[in-house]
């Protein structure tokens, strides 16, 4: 075996346990594909208006159900990181077309910008709560989720 097929065989292990690494996390994910799809560009977050809050008091925003589902599942896989703020400065990403411009590109080597992305809405939306009504309405996480699928081969969920 020459050095050529080693690095080819070398190339193909790394990208099955990259891809058998990253797997079940996706999965997870990817159930809720179709919900994001048909709430991309609607509004998933509201304000308490209760009874006794006038319109000058604080109120505080209440969420679709799947979308606490959908964080609380987010934030348990190998796709958030807190090193987020990197990516971003790294990569020059200023707005969501430089975000989704980035992902469309993305590939398995490119795991790092794809969490990095999807991080920034889901552990800057733990402190900045609009962050997660505008990934779903923008549908960053949408396209994080598509091209997830795409490059970890899931073609049995949609």
């Amino acid at each position: 075996m020459n050095i050529e097929d080693r690095t080819k065989e070398l190339d193909i292990n790394t990208r099955r346990n990259l891809i058998k690494q990253y797997q079940p996390d996706a999965r997870r994910l990817a159930r809720y594909i179709s919900w994001l799809e048909t709430k991309r560009g609607s509004d998933v977050m509201d304000s308490y208006k209760g009874e006794g809050v006038r319109k000058t008091a604080f109120t505080f925003p209440v969420y679709d159900a799947t979308l606490l589902s959908f964080v609380k599942t987010a934030r348990e896989t190998r796709f958030v990181t807190r090193n987020y703020q990197y990516v971003y400065s790294r990569r020059r990403i200023k707005d969501t077309e430089q975000e989704k411009m980035e992902l469309k590109n993305a590939t398995l080597r490119d795991m790092e910008l794809i969490s990095g992305i999807f991080s920034r809405y889901i552990l800057g939306g733990m402190t900045k709560s609009v962050l997660w009504a505008q990934g779903v309405e923008n549908g960053i996480f949408l396209e994080v989720l598509y091209r997830l699928r795409e490059i970890l081969e899931i073609n049995d969920l949609s």
